[in-house]
C-alpha cells in the first residue's frame, strides 16, 4: 500500500506503526546507500533513519507540518543535514582524518541548506496569514481544482476562487519580501 505525504505526516503524528514501517522500507534504502557511499556504515544509517523520523514528529508537534516538497526529499534533505553535522563531529573528534571529505560535503549540501531556510521563512510567514488564506493556498498546493475550492470556501464562483487565491499568494510573496531575512536567504 502506498500512502500520500499527508498520511505519511498524520501516521508519524499518530506513532501509526504500519505507516512507519512503511517509511522504513520505502525510503531507508536510499538513505543507507547515503550513508555507506559517505564514510559511514549500515548501523549509522539507522541510528540517523530513527533521528531524523523524531526531528519530524517534534517539528509537527509544535506547528503544523505543510511540505512543499514529496516526503523521500523531505527525509533524504534531513537525513543528509544530520549526516553532514555527524560528519563535522567526528572529524573534530579526530575520527576523520580526511580534511578534505566534511568541505566537500558541505560545499554540495548548500543547495539542500538554501533550500531549507527558504522553505523555513516560507513556514514563518505562512503560519502568519489569515486562516481563509492558509485554506485556500494550502488546497492550491494539494492541486485542490478552482471550483472545488469555492465550493469549499462557500464562494459563488470559481473566478472569485482563483481572485482569492491569487490575492492570498500575493500577501504571502509581499510578507516574505519585507522580512529582514529575505536578503539573508534569497541572496541569488
Amino acid at each position: 500500500m502506498d500512502y500520500t505525504t499527508e498520511a505519511i505526516l498524520e501516521g508519524i503524528s499518530m506513532s501509526n506503526n504500519d505507516v512507519l514501517n512503511y517509511i522504513y522500507k520505502s525510503f531507508f534504502p536510499s538513505i543507507c546507500n547515503f550513508i555507506e557511499n559517505n564514510n559511514g556504515n549500515e548501523e549509522d544509517a539507522r541510528d540517523l533513519f530513527q533521528e531524523a523520523i523524531i526531528v519530524i514528529y517534534r517539528k509537527m508537534k509544535k506547528e503544523p507540518l505543510v511540505l512543499t516538497c514529496n516526503f523521500k526529499t523531505y527525509i533524504y534533505s534531513i537525513c543528509r543535514l544530520l549526516w553532514l553535522k555527524q560528519l563535522e563531529k567526528r572529524k573534530n573528534s579526530n575520527e576523520i582524518n580526511s580534511e578534505g571529505i566534511i568541505e566537500n560535503r558541505l560545499d554540495e549540501a548548500s543547495p539542500t541548506y538554501d533550500r531549507t531556510e527558504k522553505y523555513r521563512l516560507y513556514q514563518k510567514h505562512f503560519q502568519q496569514l489569515g486562516p481563509d488564506c492558509k485554506k485556500i493556498l494550502q488546497m492550491a498546493l494539494d492541486k485542490v481544482s478552482l471550483k472545488e475550492i469555492a465550493e469549499i470556501m462557500g464562494f459563488k464562483s470559481e473566478k472569485y476562487a482563483k481572485k482569492r487565491r491569487y490575492q492570498c499568494k500575493q500577501m504571502l510573496i509581499e510578507s516574505i519580501k519585507n522580512d529582514n531575512e529575505f536578503n539573508d536567504v534569497y541572496d541569488e
